[in-house]
């Protein structure tokens, strides 16, 4: 029994050995296992990293272009605003300028209205005229016997009676002039030429003065 105790120790040693390799192969596989994890792991955190470092240059990008846009939004309504002040001026200058055309409009009407009284008055005037024409024409004479006078000064009451006469020189021409009794002018005519009158109308007053420098005849009339 002795000559088979080797035996039992190698087996037992191979045992132990195989118990090893096993136990090493086990580590083996475990730490290859672990690797290929660890790896994987790496590799995706690399991956990450990676692409965090591409967002980051796109997020930086995007953050441009939206500061870029927000900077031309802001140039935008700086100018909208400005746009809206000028219309906002545009708009108060055509509202000014329809007042003062409508203010045109009313003066222009008053205007009209003005000269169209004007022309009515122009007619009522040319009537007048020609009435007073007319009324000339129609002046009668008196049944009174005109009176000659030479030139000279002359009272009224006194030298001719207080009436209304009609002046006109008898042949030449001269000045013919009335003062009243308080040395106011009253008449001032040139009678009998082509710078004057054929004759003139006019009341004697009791005390006005008469003063010709020619022969002058007063025919009473009404």
């Amino acid at each position: 029994m002795k000559g088979f105790g080797w035996i039992k120790k190698w087996r037992v040693w191979v045992g132990v050995v195989s118990v090893l390799v096993l136990m090493s192969l086990c580590a083996w596989i475990g730490y290859s296992s672990a690797q290929t994890e660890v790896d994987g792991v790496k590799k995706s955190y690399d991956e990450i990293l990676s692409s965090l470092e591409g967002k980051s240059g796109e997020l930086e990008r995007v953050e441009g272009e939206l500061s870029t846009q927000t900077d031309e939004l802001e140039r935008v309504m700086s100018s909208l605003s400005e746009k809206k002040e000028e219309a906002a001026e545009a708009a108060s200058m055509i509202d000014e300028a329809n007042k003062k055309a409508g203010e045109i409009d009313s003066l222009k009407k008053e205007a009209q209205a003005l000269d169209d009284q004007i022309k009515e008055k122009k007619t009522k005037i040319a009537g007048l005229d020609k009435d007073i024409k007319s009324k000339k024409g129609e002046i009668k004479k008196l049944d009174a016997a005109p009176v000659t006078l030479p030139s000279g000064t002359f009272i009224v009451g006194k030298d001719v009676k207080a009436l209304r006469y009609s002046a006109s020189a008898a042949g030449q021409s001269g000045n013919f002039v009335v003062y009243s009794s308080f040395g106011d002018l009253k008449v001032n005519q040139i009678l009998g030429s082509d710078y004057g009158v054929s004759e003139h109308i006019f009341f004697a007053d009791e005390g006005d003065i008469i003063e010709s420098t020619m022969p002058t005849i007063l025919t009473p009339v009404e």
